[in-house]
């Protein structure tokens, strides 16, 4: 029967003995499909290179994979460049930081907190239960490279293995919101559409234990399971656990030797809606047993818009093709070539590279100890001259490969890089120099995810996805409310509770990248730094909560800063208030007429503690809680206990600033010095000085408007000069008198 006719046959009123027999031919049809059957010979074959197990062939017969196989003494070395781009795309796309945005349904007050609300219970589910959720991305991020399409189902389930659903097909509201990838090995799908939407109908078939299966569901099934279906997961299993390091022994692909008692055939079958069934439909069986059956899917359809329990991921589309190509396909021609030529150089390296050894007679081996009574022992080669003819053993060097031979492996190794857009190996965290900072390194990155950016927007595409079926689930079976635990600022911890009515139906989200402007931690560093330096971020030395997130982001989110006491305990009166546990708190009787706190205030609890505070950081912490949203959903008794606190703080704030003493002012704000300072005596001109910060010099000369005794002064001053150039001047005449008396007196005598 085709799988057509199966599909019909299920979407009409049929019993559970039909139903049965069309959901198994169902599935074994679809495992048959001759596409499937290819692409799961692919997904074997690229598990097989990630593990190492490299040197295979493919036999048609049993339609498995086995070891070559070749003479024991025949090396089988293996440079696993697979495995190391598979981790690189890995990193590559859980590297990239996102966290959801939840958009309210209006702009009204309420969607708004809902919306916030919504955004907080995506981040407590992903770090409930050790952060499960994180494990099960990783794997997701491993199928894509190894097999193309990665699968992730998300759920309601309970953690006693008791089954999610009641006998009238609602979802238990004491149930949680789990998530688990799944291999390409279990799902089965309608082979019209290229979506998962555009599908009839997906399947997802499982070994369980029997026990499992009969303690749940409450029933007794048979264990003899299908051969076909089961065998490729027998055959997954049995290959991963052989596989060896050692590379001894080979794989052994059989399944026969795994014990069926214990393991029976889990198939869950989900049908889109249609005009019988508008909110779709969920079928359970098991191996001889229809376990259920509900008329619609695990996440509930509203107003026409349905989803499947599973989302797909996809590396690569194909053209007209559900089922994506695999990264390492276009890997395993380059990988083959390098390992054929490590093995011939291993081959060489033991034969014909071997040194070799010539000699004209026999020859033996003797053992020297203490050589030249260095103690050190040695093998020495002994033959005897006479019977070699007087020849000695020559040794000749073996015969390497030639150089063409590491040059092809090299070329070998760029086409890998070449081929999986990482030409740096930048993508593995190699750093191009030992001096590149963080921002280089970003900036090479971001040029190796150029490429890769179409992936990237894909994997966060199907990742948004599984956030909204989170957000569905949650809104359906959290119907009671519960508290919510997540890590607060510095070391605290922030609880919240919650319940399924808050979401208000605000399950619209997109998935942004969280501090984007950088991808490593040092690009991220310098580039904080630089708006802290630049003021971008405001006055960091005020602000204890930016701060506090800078210290985070540093990795020195445990830092102790002098103001955190304060904040501290301001933010626990903050919740002792909202609690009602105000027996500690100061709380003084507001003015009747007035309503403001003063001094002569009564105080109604007396803190002891109150003195030491910090009112300032005490004052701007509860004005912060009171501005709050959440603040309006107090209690009246809460509220106004919290705003005579506060106001009681602001009170001590206002006293401690009329109580601070005047700071001296600037005598030049009500003088004009130029003019009044030369009128001043030397001992009041130093005053001035000093108060406006000159330290002045007793010796010095003042220069300024001139006074009588600086004019008399200077009248002094040049008469003296005056009369001292006359007598010089009068000294001068006398000398040259004498000087033409004697040259007469001489002219005379001659």
């Amino acid at each position: 029967m085709k799988l057509t006719e199966i599909y019909q046959k299920i979407k009409g009123k049929i019993d559970d003995k039909e139903l049965l027999a069309a959901t198994n031919e169902l599935f074994e049809s679809s495992q048959r499909d001759y596409t499937r059957m290819m692409m799961e010979k692919i997904w074997f074959r690229n598990v097989l290179y990630y593990l190492g197990e490299q040197y295979l062939e493919y036999v048609k017969s049993s339609q498995s994979f086995r070891r070559r196989i070749m003479p024991d003494y025949i090396p089988t070395p293996v440079s696993n460049e697979i495995r190391e781009y598979v981790r690189s795309v890995k990193s590559m796309l859980l590297n990239q930081k996102m966290i959801a945005k939840v958009a309210p349904n209006s702009m009204d007050k309420s969607d708004i907190k809902a919306a916030e609300l919504a955004e907080t219970l995506l981040q407590w589910l992903d770090s409930v239960n050790e952060e499960e959720f994180k494990d099960e991305e990783e794997k997701v991020a491993l199928c894509l490279p190894l097999f193309g399409v990665g699968f992730m189902r998300t759920f309601p389930y309970m953690e006693n293995d008791q089954w999610i659903f009641d006998k009238y097909g609602n979802p238990i509201t004491t149930g949680e919101v789990g998530s688990e990838s799944i291999v390409p090995f279990q799902v089965y799908v309608d082979f019209l559409g290229d979506r998962l939407t555009k599908k009839r109908w997906v399947g997802i078939q499982t070994l369980k234990s029997k026990e499992w299966v009969e303690d749940t569901f409450k029933v007794k099934v048979s264990g003899n399971g299908n051969a076909l279906a089961t065998d490729y997961t027998k055959r997954l299993m049995k290959m991963v656990g052989q596989v060896s390091p050692w590379k001894g022994a080979g794989i052994d692909m059989s399944s026969s030797s795994f014990d069926d008692d214990d393991l029976v055939l889990f198939r869950e079958l989900e049908m889109k809606p249609t005009l019988s069934y508008p909110n779709g439909r969920y079928v359970i069986c098991c191996e001889d047993k229809i376990l259920k059956r509900y008329d619609r899917l695990p996440i509930n359809t509203e107003n026409g818009k349905w989803h499947y329990s599973i989302t797909d991921f996809h590396f690569d589309y194909l053209p007209g093709c559900f089922w994506s190509d695999a990264g390492v396909n276009n890997l395993i021609s380059p990988q083959n070539t390098i390992n054929e030529i490590d093995q011939a150089l291993s081959i060489n390296r033991k034969g014909l590279a071997r040194p070799k050894l010539f000699s004209p007679g026999k020859i033996g081996l003797k053992r020297i100890d203490e050589v030249g009574g260095l103690g050190v022992g040695m093998i020495a080669l002994e033959y005897d001259p006479l019977l070699s003819g007087g020849q000695k053993p020559q040794i000749e060097n073996g015969t390497p490969l030639p150089a063409q031979i590491l040059e092809e492996r090299n070329i070998q190794r760029a086409v890998i890089q070449d081929v999986s857009g990482d030409p740096k190996n930048i993508l593995k965290g190699q750093s191009p120099g030992s001096k590149a900072s963080g921002i280089m390194v970003d900036i090479l990155r971001e040029t190796a995810e150029k490429g890769h950016y179409p992936d990237i927007d894909r994997y966060t595409r199907s990742m948004t996805r599984v956030k909204k079926k989170r957000l569905l689930i949650a809104q359906e079976i959290m119907t009671e409310e519960r508290i919510l635990k997540l890590a607060g600022r510095g070391n605290s911890w922030k609880i919240i509770k919650f319940k399924a009515a808050d979401l208000r139906n605000n399950t619209d989200l997109r998935m942004e990248l969280d501090s984007g402007l950088a991808s490593t931690n040092a690009g991220k560093m310098n580039i904080l730094l630089d708006f802290a330096q630049r003021g971008v971020l405001g006055n960091i030395a005020e602000d204890s909560e930016l701060k506090q997130e800078l210290l985070r982001r540093a990795g020195l989110s445990g830092f102790t800063e002098q103001e955190n006491p304060d904040v501290k305990r301001a933010e626990n009166e903050n919740s002792l208030i909202e609690s009602g546990d105000v027996g500690n708190i100061m709380v003084c009787e507001p003015d009747p007429q007035t309503g403001a706190i003063t001094p002569e205030s009564e105080v109604l609890v007396h803190d002891p503690f109150f003195k030491y505070d910090n009112h300032m950081i005490h004052y701007e912490q509860h004005r912060r809680c009171i501005m709050s949203e959440a603040f309006s959903e107090w209690d009246a008794k809460s509220q106004k206990i919290m705003i005579a606190h506060a106001d009681t703080h602001h009170m001590q704030v206002v006293e401690a600033e009329k109580n601070r003493p005047a700071e001296p002012h600037d005598p030049r704000e009500f003088i004009q010095m130029d003019k009044v300072y030369p009128l001043l005596a030397r001992t009041e001109q130093m005053q001035v000085l000093k108060a406006i910060g000159i330290n002045p010099d007793p010796q010095a000369q003042v220069v300024g408007m001139p006074t009588v005794e600086n004019i008399m002064e200077d009248k002094r001053v040049e008469r003296q000069i005056n009369e001292s150039r006359k007598s010089d001047e009068g000294g001068a005449k006398k000398s040259k008198s004498s000087e033409g008396k004697g040259a007469e007196a001489d002219k005379e005598s001659d």
